[in-house]
């Protein structure tokens, strides 16, 4: 039953890996790519890159814990399938990122991870429910299912940035900053129901406009806490704290006007190329954004 089960799994992924428009060998090639990207950039920034290894597979182990998914596994199998189901699921999950810190010498964070896995096989998150309030409006809708999605990371992240305070440690706090801005960005992986967009009213750049205007002032609502105590803890690193102000201000329409270039289909390979190029060469923003943007209007021309 469990090997049936992880085959049926393999199988959806290449599915989706298919949808993308990429043969599955080529996405194996560009995962290895990555995980050596990963291994590259341990090299130059040993700290902040194990930090970020954890906190991704964190948050990919927070994801497989959600409650609906794990009652139907429950139904589904014995107890004890069920807790093989999940092991081999978090195993799988981390074991690259395992591998590349047992590589550099990190055994303990490895170790860490490990724990992780075999602790969140055990856990079961329900996202909360309408009656528990969240920080922020019902437009853009994103924000309140990536918040619930993704809030034991976030609070992990304040957390750490608390630390970084404590220990005058200026570039953890920067470091959260910005890995909370890159939570928010994957908050407009998914695209809404085309009706959604049929009951606007507004002319594809004003709807544009709102969906900058509205998702730089909720991700600001996150971020604005910390750049603000860093400003006053740490005032002599001030510049440092308005370039990732700055990044925000740009990434995060970025990814906006990306979603509404696949739109109505989800974020694929093409999409996140670019979004990779950003991230290896910032200012290529300045080039990629006004031409996917023109890419974006010329998209909603055909669905507001």
């Amino acid at each position: 039953m469990v090997s049936n089960y992880l085959k049926l799994q393999y199988r959806l992924l290449g599915r989706h890996i298919k949808a993308t428009g990429l043969p599955v060998p080529i996405a194996s090639l560009l995962l290895f790519g990555l995980c050596y990207l990963m291994y590259y950039a341990l090299f130059q920034y040993p700290i902040f890159g194990c930090y970020a290894v954890i906190l991704g597979n964190f948050q990919l182990l927070f994801l497989l814990t959600e409650k609906n998914r794990n009652d139907f596994l429950k139904n589904t199998f014995s107890r004890r399938d069920f807790h093989k189901i999940r092991l081999w699921e978090n195993g799988l999950v981390v074991i690259p990122s395992f591998v590349i810190l047992l590589l550099h010498g990190h055994w303990l964070y490895a170790l860490f991870l490990t724990l992780l896995a075999v602790v969140f096989a055990f856990l079961t998150f329900k996202a909360f429910g309408k009656s528990i309030p969240t920080p922020f409006a019902k437009k853009p809708f994103e924000f309140i299912i990536g918040f619930r999605r993704s809030y034991l990371l976030l609070l992990v992240l304040y957390v750490l940035a608390g630390i970084g305070f404590y220990a005058a440690n200026s570039n953890l706090v920067l470091f959260c900053v910005v890995c909370i801005a890159l939570t928010c960005v994957f908050y407009y992986q998914l695209p809404e129901p085309i009706f959604y967009l049929w009951n606007n009213h507004h002319t594809p750049t004003a709807f544009l406009m709102r969906k900058f205007k509205r998702g730089i002032l909720q991700c600001l609502l996150l971020v604005l806490p910390l750049l603000f105590l860093y400003a006053v803890i740490f005032p002599s690193d001030l510049f440092n704290a308005c370039i990732v102000l700055g990044g925000i201000l740009l990434l995060l329409p970025f990814a906006i006007t990306l979603k509404y270039v696949a739109y109505p289909r989800e974020i694929n390979f093409p999409e996140v190329f670019a979004l990779a190029l950003c991230f290896s060469f910032y200012p290529l923003i300045f080039a990629l954004l006004p031409f996917y943007y023109m890419k974006a209007i010329n998209n909603l021309k055909n669905h507001l």
